[in-house]
């Protein structure tokens, strides 16, 4: 019984939480840039240029943009260190 309790508890909790676990400024800042890149089929954001604007690592900044990415943020992006 608590297995299945788990089982349909825990997407809830991960889809409520982990949105709020974002790093919202970095990911602003990653928009601009990804609005500002030629829209091709993949438009391009720079990891370097997103650390120097956000004070962020290029490692965080990857990691916020792929976990929004799997929200349904920046589709088709590419990242470029």
């Amino acid at each position: 019984m608590f297995d299945l309790m788990q089982a349909a508890v825990k997407p809830l909790i991960n889809n409520t939480v982990t949105p709020l676990t974002l790093n919202w400024k970095l990911l602003d800042v990653a928009y601009e840039l990804y609005l500002e890149a030629p829209q091709d089929s993949y438009p391009l954001i720079s990891l370097k240029e997103l650390s120097r604007k956000t004070g962020a690592s290029m490692l965080e900044c990857r990691n916020a943009i792929v976990e929004a990415n799997r929200l349904g943020k920046f589709p088709n992006c590419s990242l470029e260190s």
